[in-house]
């Protein structure tokens, strides 16, 4: 049995973020040679499909042993990445010397485990593998806010590791990535799709404005939705068996850069040099496969690479980063993580806040503004002058009815909870 507490004391280690892709030998973007060992988290496995696409095939616990067959074949025959928070010891050329002389009993268990048979993991584990990450970063939290800056000896540290407390040790011992695409505790959610979105969407070419590269992604039949019900407190529209969350943001194919739609048919002035080398690391890291049916992770993934981008547009990404945080504050909601709808809910009012203070704007774009920080802030749990910025929608001259309706119910709604 693999020794993960020796392994995670004397490294070399290394930390992936939820839904970051692992680079193997064999893979043309690999910059490190490399075949791991998994101490703490989970790792999922893909392989292409005979269709074109990519489907999952496997995943890994700690103790298991991955990148073997690309480490000694130089063949890419799996694609993995980070289901949670995951933390990694890289078998390299020199830790593989150091291993041979000091523990060759752990050097045959990565020989023994680097081709073994992929473990399919029940939903359970899968789910328990989450909680245990999740488990694991509050108690780092708790932990730094507890011994401040101070940082530990080598004893101690070789201390913690004899007790068995190898999780801890392990993440103090990875290098955090280059670009963290991804914020602290979320997840992966995988298998969930949606199908009959596709009734409703059309093919559509569009040009990339910072590759120049044409690529072909979906665009809505908006003259075919239908509301389900009214607009809601934070201005989320439910239309008949449709979320337009999943085809806000467009995701270019060649270099991944990201916004919203109408950015790519009506381009805006954008300073590439602003995201450009975060927009590679990221490529590198995370995995988008265009050809299979987009599930909930894509959505995710091409959202966060649109924040990135959006530091282009200047002023404007103001704009955008408050629209893409609520359009992830409801995409949270649907897959019931309250913990990150929650964080999504209050970046997007400070987002919305942002633009309040700093953007001229007409009476309508003030109502929707005013509406969205008092949405947002009440999704966040908070009470930042929430029901001033409901009174401004509801009296502003030169309004929208619709949305100064909504700021009434609103604060009808609020009055009725609080009695």
């Amino acid at each position: 049995m693999i020794d993960i507490p020796w392994l995670a004391s004397t490294g070399p280690c290394k930390k992936f973020i939820a839904g970051q892709r692992i680079p193997c030998p064999g893979i043309s973007d690999n910059s490190e040679r490399a075949m791991y060992v998994l101490l703490t988290g989970r790792v999922d496995v893909f392989k292409a499909s005979a269709a074109g696409g990519i489907q999952s095939v496997g995943s890994l616990l700690p103790g298991d042993i991955f990148g073997g067959r690309e480490y000694f074949t130089d063949t890419a025959e799996f694609d993995y990445a980070a289901g949670v928070d995951s933390v990694v010891f890289l078998v390299t050329e020199s830790s593989f010397n150091d291993l041979s002389w000091s523990r060759p009993e752990i050097l045959f268990e990565v020989f023994r485990g680097a081709y073994m048979p992929l473990r399919k993991l029940t939903a359970a584990e899968k789910k328990a593998s989450a909680e245990a990450a999740s488990e694991l970063a509050s108690t780092q939290k708790s932990d730094e806010a507890a011994t401040g800056a101070a940082s530990k000896s080598p004893a101690a540290a070789g201390a913690e590791a004899a007790e068995g407390q190898a999780a801890q040790t392990a993440a103090q011992a990875a290098t955090a990535p280059a670009v963290q695409l991804f914020p602290q505790g979320h997840k992966g959610y995988p298998g969930i799709t949606k199908p009959d979105y596709l009734k409703l969407v059309f093919t559509k070419d569009y040009t990339c404005p910072v590759c120049k590269k044409t690529f072909t992604d979906y665009k809505i039949f908006r003259s075919k939705l239908y509301e389900a019900s009214p607009m809601r407190y934070d201005l989320r529209r439910f239309y008949t068996d449709f979320q337009t969350e999943w085809f806000d943001v467009i995701t270019c194919s060649n270099c991944f850069f990201s916004t919203f739609h109408n950015y790519f048919t009506e381009p805006k002035p954008i300073q590439k040099v602003k995201f450009e080398k975060e927009l590679a690391a990221a490529k590198a890291s995370v995995r988008l496969d265009f050809k299979a049916a987009r599930d909930i992770d894509y959505v995710f993934t091409s959202h966060y690479l649109a924040i990135l981008c959006s530091e282009g547009y200047l002023s404007l990404g103001r704009q955008i980063r408050a629209k893409l945080w609520g359009n992830l504050s409801w995409l949270y909601e649907d897959v019931n993580d309250e913990e990150m709808e929650k964080l999504s809910a209050e970046k997007a009012a400070d987002a919305y806040e942002n633009v309040y203070a700093e953007s001229r704007l007409n009476s309508v774009q003030e109502q929707v503004t005013c509406l969205s920080i008092a949405g947002m802030q009440y999704r966040a749990g908070l009470d930042k002058n929430l029901k001033k910025y409901l009174f401004t929608a509801k009296t502003i001259k030169m309004g929208d009815r619709t949305y100064a309706k909504v700021a009434e119910d609103f604060m009808f709604d609020l009055s009725e909870n609080k009695e």
